[in-house]
């Protein structure tokens, strides 16, 4: 604007010069009269034309310092706006200057309009051995996610989950800090525990289309999920390697492993170390401690309920002891100069459950106990193409309130990826159990199951962790 108003100036000042100039052209062209031979001095001038000149000077310095203001305040009229004179050229209107483009959407508006992104998840599963209440197609689950910055300090991640044919509810919803002195960041609300890797991951970020079974019996369906504090330190080491200490203390969302009926707390104390052991790999290393309370187990609710009246007078305990260890093992190699057609995924987590337990003995009478048992997974997955994985996962599990209850399984999985923001999964599985194990599934020993499984992303959905 300033710079046009300059110009508009520069404009009408060259508007007056040009007929001044050709005046003072045509005069000099002019032929002159002959000098008088003896010309009469100039008188003075009097002291009323001194004072007339100093008006002009004035009334012009007012004039120059009222254009100032108004260049200012960007007030000039505009060139074309001056009548032209009679018999001169229709002045050429200026090409139009171009639109600046829009300037980009300030920190401001951007804590006003959050990240929002919807994920669905179609699912398709039917089992080759036998019928079954899941067989078939269903719209598993959709996930609205809102994430944004809260201020330089904060930031909040909201993720709703719409199950099918449950009732919708806060999957997850932190907000976590940005600015904690040295290496501190502080989260609070409803996450997902800090439980080796997989349980830290939502349906749709799963490299399977169902969890590892070790996973699914020792915290259930939706993973190990708290209400509560958690506290991430990057420790300090001589090496310079990456080393992070979780610490958790919340309340667990039922499950299997803690499911205390009174809400007790639960903590987690989860360290990682992770090493570059190469240019194209990384290998990650990750131990986990948890601890809490539980109530009665499957197996003393299944036993009271075949005694019929003559238990009725039991109450089982609601608050058993009950912990959860684990280790977990990730190695990657993605090629440098290939990292969007080749890749290799390696990961492995093995857990140790010791639970307090209540047994339905002769008399009847609860007696106490103490249920030992372990479970884990091995999971391989190689990227031969740009949109295409493949992996394999082996799965072999106890229950943590069962020393003899065991099953294994093996499953392939393919992955397609049109695009980054869908992926279509392929997965089968064969799973064997044992005599105990099967009585918690309809008495069915081994099991042949397909899946199908596709995910569309829209929106601004958040990278998940590496």
């Amino acid at each position: 604007m300033r710079s046009e108003s300059w110009f508009k100036i520069f404009a009408v000042l060259l508007g007056l010069a040009l007929p001044a100039q050709r005046l003072l052209a045509e005069e000099a062209s002019a032929p002159q009269a002959p000098p008088a031979e003896q010309s009469a001095p100039s008188a003075p001038p009097t002291a009323e034309e001194v004072e007339a000149l100093r008006r002009e000077v004035e009334d012009l310095r007012r004039q120059i310092q009222a254009l100032r203001d108004q260049l200012r305040a960007g007030l000039l009229p505009e060139v074309g706006a001056e009548a032209a004179a009679p018999g001169a050229p229709s002045p050429v209107p200026p090409p139009p200057s171009p639109q600046a483009p829009a300037a980009g959407p300030t920190r401001a508006q951007s804590l006003m309009n959050p990240a929002i992104s919807a994920v669905l998840q179609a699912t398709g599963t039917t089992s080759l051995s036998h019928e079954s209440d899941t067989n078939g197609f269903d719209l598993s689950e959709a996930e609205v996610a809102l994430q944004s910055a809260v201020d330089p300090f904060t930031r909040v991640d909201l993720f709703l989950s719409f199950p099918s044919g449950a009732t919708p509810e806060v999957e997850e919803g932190t907000i976590t800090t940005l600015a904690l002195p040295g290496p501190l960041q502080l989260k609070g609300g409803r996450f997902k525990s800090a439980f080796g890797k997989w349980n830290t991951l939502h349906n749709h970020a799963f490299f399977t289309v169902d969890r590892p079974n070790a996973l699914a019996n020792f915290f259930g369906e939706e993973s190990l999920t708290n209400d509560g504090l958690s506290l991430s330190v990057l420790i300090p080491n001589p090496w310079d390697q990456y080393i992070d200490a979780i610490t958790e203390v919340g309340t667990a969302l039922g499950g299997t492993s803690f499911n205390s009926d009174r809400r007790n707390l639960t903590w987690l104390e989860h360290l990682s170390w992770f090493l570059n052991t190469g240019p194209n790999s990384t290998l990650e290393f990750g131990l986990t401690a948890s601890g809490g309370w539980t109530g009665a187990s499957e197996t003393l609710l299944s036993d009271l309920a075949a005694c019929g009246a003559t238990c009725l007078g039991l109450e089982p305990r609601g608050e058993l002891d009950s912990r959860v260890n684990g280790i977990d093992l990730t190695y990657k190699w993605k090629p440098v100069q290939m990292n969007v057609y080749r890749s290799f995924l390696w990961q492995t987590e093995a857990l140790r459950s010791r639970r307090d337990v209540e047994v339905l003995a002769a008399g009847p009478v609860l007696q106490p106990d103490v249920v030992s048992s372990s479970g884990g997974y091995s999971y391989l997955e190689y990227q031969f193409a740009k949109r295409w994985r493949v992996g394999a996962r082996y799965d072999r599990s106890g229950f943590p309130d069962s020393e003899s209850a065991r099953e294994s399984a093996m499953s392939g999985v393919v992955r397609y990826q049109p695009s980054e923001f869908q992926e279509i999964r392929f997965q089968f599985k064969r799973t064997s159990r044992n005599d105990e194990a099967a009585l918690r599934f309809d008495g069915e020993n081994d099991d042949s199951q397909l899946f199908f499984e596709w995910i569309p992303v829209i929106g601004a959905h958040g990278a998940h962790k590496y």
